[in-house]
């Protein structure tokens, strides 16, 4: 018998899971039109075809406000999300070009979402290193 190798699993920075709706801790307000629209449309189709993205141990929502609070209008008591290690390097945060801040930081955005404190709709823009599929979810088994 040959020797034996370990081998190293790393931990993916990203994993999905439905998530309690009351766990969750959002850093930007919403558009009052787009909700409408989002929650018509997820009302419409019966389904939510994209997670939402959140910080993986403080629940703070990087990207889907809308999505979240559709959800939350609609009575749904649990999200599908990815849930990410948002101090890694995997998450880049930007502003939107109509962004009323200057600079934005990964900090500020977790404070904020935990002290209730949003920031106007777009006005931050993460994006990721890895590649998330979209999860068609039945809107009845978020109930």
């Amino acid at each position: 018998m040959g020797p034996v190798r370990a081998t190293t699993h790393t931990a993916s920075p990203v994993r999905f899971e439905f998530v309690d709706i009351r766990l969750l801790h959002a850093h930007e307000r919403v558009d009052p039109a787009l909700l409408d629209r989002t929650a018509d449309e997820v009302r419409r189709d019966g389904f939510l075809k994209k997670p939402i993205l959140v910080a993986d141990v403080d629940y703070v929502i990087l990207d889907g406000h809308h999505r979240y609070e559709a959800l939350r209008a609609l009575g749904c008591r649990r999200v599908p999300a990815y849930l990410i290690d948002y101090l890694s390097d995997v998450v880049q945060i930007g502003l939107w070009p109509e962004a009323p801040v200057k600079e934005i930081t990964k900090e500020e955005v977790l404070r904020r979402g935990l002290a209730d404190d949003p920031f106007p709709p777009k006005t931050t823009r993460h994006t990721l290193r890895v590649t998330l599929e979209d999860v068609f979810t039945d809107l009845e088994d978020l109930f």
